[in-house]
Formats: C-alpha cells, structure tokens, sequence
C-alpha cells in the first residue's frame, strides 16, 4: 500500500487541550481527528480547498470514538487515517490513536459526504474520479457510526448559536457539538468514570443566531446517555456516550 494512502500525524497534546486531570478533553480529541482527516485530504487531492473549486464541501454525518486510554498534557501521540470505502453519497474515514510508542490509544470511525456549498445538497462522489484510489478496504476494530434513535429526555440546556460556534461552512461547528454534550457532566462524574464509547450523528445545520435545545436521556445503570439537540423544532445532532468505572487521575508528567 502507497504511504499516502495510510499516513499518521504526529501531535502533541497541549494545556490548551485538556481538562484539570490534565487529559484531552474529548472536544481536543475530536478537532485532532478532523485536522488529521482534512490533512490527509488536501494531501491527496480531494480537500476542501480543492473541492471549493467546484463549490463543493465535505461534511460530517457520523463519528463514533472507543478509547482505552486518554493522552495526558505534554505527551506526544500519532493519529493514523485512511478512506475504508467510497459511495455515491457516502464514504468512511478511520483513525487509528497511538501514543509515542506505538502502542493502541483507541480508535475512530466516520462517515462524510459531500454537499454543494450554495445549496447544501448532496454530490454524488464518484465524480471525484482521484478519489477512488484511495480506498483501501481496511476497517478498524469497533462497531460502525450506531443510527441513533430519537430519545427526547429532559431539557438540560437551552441558547442560541454564536460568532464563535461557526465555521467555514457557514454552520456550527463539530467540535462546538461535542463541548455543548461534554457540559453536559459535572466535574465530580469524570473523576469517578472514564468515557468508553461515544457516538454522534449530525442531521441538519444550525446557523448563526439559532436557537439550540439540548435533551438529555440517562440510563445510569449502564453509565449510558443520549443527547438529542434540536434548533428550529428539527433534530439538528444526536449523541450517546457509554463511559466506564476505573477512572483515576495521575500527576502530568
């Protein structure tokens, strides 16, 4: 396999990304995962920059992340991608997480398409001929982006889309959707319990002034919670996140 087909991206985790046990937040996590993908695209051809030509644009409709262990501050990590498959409206992104010495953080997979970027619809793929090359076949060792189901809880929070949560796209952000969710919890919780799994789906933009309704359904007994977020009485994103016992914090090295 060409080296450019499969790359990792060196990076270091700075106090700007992590939380006060001085451990990547996941928010960190996943703007990392996002510049390790649109990296590796500009790379080979089928970038934003480059699609931009033709008024096109990549978007996110599916992430999940499993991790084993979360990077402290300081500590030098590698985050491996590759194009798994390519569809007429879809195609899968994998991530590999290692630390320093190779050894397996944990694991990222994803689902984009490409959508106009005057009428946001979407483009079928198989246009970008360069592109299909580049799909490797290898998947990694988690189950897919889950489809999540509606599961409208209680209100936890309730605001408008600002200056700061958009992006080029001209909609809030991914990693604005993954700190809004991270609120969610209180600092006590992620001293007693480590995040094991989490899911998101994106369904529909929010824009610069919307209102943004956060619901939130738990299920304690399985440390398991689901997200529904809504803007103009439609599902903008939904989210679930599994966590685990066993979280200690250490001193930064």
């Amino acid at each position: 396999m060409n080296a450019s087909y499969k790359k990792a991206y060196p990076f270091e985790v700075s106090p700007q990304s992590v939380d006060f046990n001085f451990q990547i937040t996941l928010s960190s996590l996943t703007a990392l995962l996002m510049e390790t993908a649109s990296k590796n695209a500009e790379e080979n051809g089928f970038g934003t920059r480059h699609l931009r030509e033709g008024s096109n644009t990549w978007v996110l409709l599916r992430m999940a992340i499993e991790m084993d262990s979360f990077p402290k501050q300081f500590e030098q990590i590698y985050i491996e991608t590759w194009v798994e498959d390519i569809g007429r409206v879809s195609t899968t992104r994998n991530f590999h997480i290692k630390d320093r010495n190779q050894n397996t953080l944990g694991y990222a997979t994803s689902i984009w398409a490409m959508i106009d970027y005057n009428s946001r619809k979407p483009q079928d793929l198989l246009q970008l001929g360069n592109m299909q090359r580049f799909a490797t076949g290898e998947k990694v060792p988690i189950e897919k982006p889950v489809k999540l189901k509606e599961m409208k809880g209680r209100l936890t929070d309730d605001f408008k889309a600002k200056y700061s949560h958009i992006d080029f796209n001209r909609h809030v952000n991914t990693m604005r959707y993954v700190e809004w969710i991270s609120n969610c919890f209180t600092p006590d919780y992620y001293n007693r319990k480590k995040l094991k799994r989490f899911d998101i789906n994106f369904m529909s933009e929010i824009l610069f002034g919307d209102p943004i309704q956060i619901y939130l359904t738990e299920d304690e007994d399985n440390d398991t919670y689901f997200f529904e977020m809504c803007s103009q009485e439609r599902t903008s994103c939904r989210a679930k996140l599994v966590f685990e016992d066993g979280w200690h914090t250490d001193d930064a090295d």
